[in-house]
C-alpha cells in the first residue's frame, strides 16, 4: 500500500515544477501574444535576405527579436511562407526560435542553476538542427512543401488562436494581446502539468533497480528521454524544469529531452501534418531525432556523463 509519505512527496514534486517554470511560461505567452498581434510579416518578407545562407542566419537570429515558443510556431511561418519569406528562412525560424530565444535561454539557466554546459550545449543543438533543415529545405518553392488546406487546421490545435476583433485602437490590442497571452498559456499549462504529473510519477513510483539501468546507460537514457519529450510535448519555455527534475540521470539525456521537444512532439506532429505535405512532415520528425541522438552522444563526454 502507498503510504502518506509517497503521495505527500508526489504532489511536492508537481508543484515544485509547476511553481518554477509557471512564470517563464507566462511571460512566454505574453511576448507570443505580443508577437501575434502587432508584428508584420509582410515586412519581414521585404527585409529578409534572398541568398540561402543568409536567410538561414536571419531564420537562426530571428528568434532573439521574436520570441515564439513551438505552440505557436507553425501557423507563424505558414503565413511567414505565404508572404514571400524564403523558405531557408522561414525553416531556420521554425527550428531555432523555440529555443534560441532569450526566454528560453534564460529558463534553461535557472533550471540547471547557471550551468554554462547545458545552456550551450542546448543552444548548439538547435542551432544544428535549424542550420541542417534550413538548408535541406532552403531551395524549395513554398508552395512545393506547403497543403493546399486552409491555416485554419492548425489554428485549430494550436495554443495561439487568432482573435476575431479588430485591434485597430490602443485598448483594443491590449484586450488582443491579453486574451492572446491568456489563451496561451491556460492551453499550455496543460502540457506543462502533464509533464510535472509523469515525472512525479517516476520519481515517487519507479523501482531503484530499474532506474540504475538509466543511470548507467547514456544511449539506453537519451532514448527514453527523447521519447519521452515528444510523448509530454511541454513547452519550450517550461520543459528545461521537467529535465532538470530528472537530475539523477545522464547530463546528455536531459540536453536531448530539452533538445528534441521543440522540434519533434505529439501536438507538433498534429500541426506539421496540417500544414506541410507529407514528405516534408516525414524529414520534420526524422532529422531532426537523428541530429539530435547524434548530438547528444557526442557532447556526452563534455557535458558530463
Amino acid at each position: 500500500m502507498i503510504s502518506d509519505n509517497l503521495f505527500y512527496t508526489f504532489f511536492q514534486l508537481i508543484l515544485a515544477i509547476f511553481l518554477e517554470a509557471a512564470p517563464f511560461l507566462l511571460l512566454g505567452s505574453v511576448v507570443a501574444a505580443v508577437v501575434e498581434v502587432l508584428t508584420d510579416e509582410e515586412l519581414f518578407s521585404r527585409l529578409i535576405p534572398k541568398r540561402r545562407s543568409l536567410a538561414i542566419l536571419t531564420g537562426l537570429c530571428a528568434g532573439l527579436l521574436l520570441p515564439t515558443c513551438e505552440c505557436g510556431i507553425v501557423p507563424v511561418v505558414r503565413k511567414l511562407l505565404s508572404k514571400g519569406v524564403p523558405t531557408a528562412a522561414a525553416v531556420t525560424y521554425m527550428f531555432a526560435a523555440p529555443v534560441i530565444n532569450p526566454i528560453v535561454i534564460l529558463s534553461t539557466y535557472v533550471a540547471f542553476q547557471g550551468d554554462f554546459k547545458m545552456v550551450s550545449g542546448r543552444l548548439l543543438v538547435a542551432a544544428v538542427s535549424a542550420i541542417v533543415m534550413g538548408w535541406f529545405l532552403g531551395s524549395t518553392n513554398p508552395a512545393s512543401i506547403l497543403r493546399d488546406s486552409s491555416i485554419q487546421t492548425c489554428h485549430d490545435h494550436c495554443c495561439c488562436h487568432h482573435s476575431e476583433t479588430s485591434a485597430t485602437g490602443f485598448f483594443s490590442k491590449i484586450a488582443a494581446i491579453a486574451a492572446h497571452a491568456a489563451a496561451e498559456f491556460f492551453d499550455m499549462s496543460r502540457f506543462l502539468l502533464l509533464g510535472a504529473v509523469v515525472t512525479a510519477l517516476f520519481k515517487t513510483l519507479a523501482p531503484v533497480s530499474l532506474l540504475s539501468w538509466f543511470f548507467g546507460n547514456v544511449i539506453l537514457s537519451v532514448i527514453v528521454m527523447m521519447v519521452l519529450a515528444i510523448v509530454l510535448s511541454v513547452c519550450s519555455e517550461a520543459d528545461a524544469f521537467v529535465a532538470a527534475s530528472f537530475s539523477p540521470f545522464p547530463p546528455a539525456s536531459l540536453l536531448a529531452f530539452m533538445g528534441i521537444g521543440p522540434m519533434v512532439d505529439l501536438k507538433l506532429i498534429v500541426m506539421y501534418a496540417a500544414v506541410f505535405k507529407k514528405r516534408v512532415v516525414a524529414d520534420f520528425i526524422i532529422v531532426p531525432i537523428l541530429i539530435v541522438f547524434g548530438l547528444c552522444m557526442l557532447l556526452a563526454d563534455w557535458i558530463g556523463v
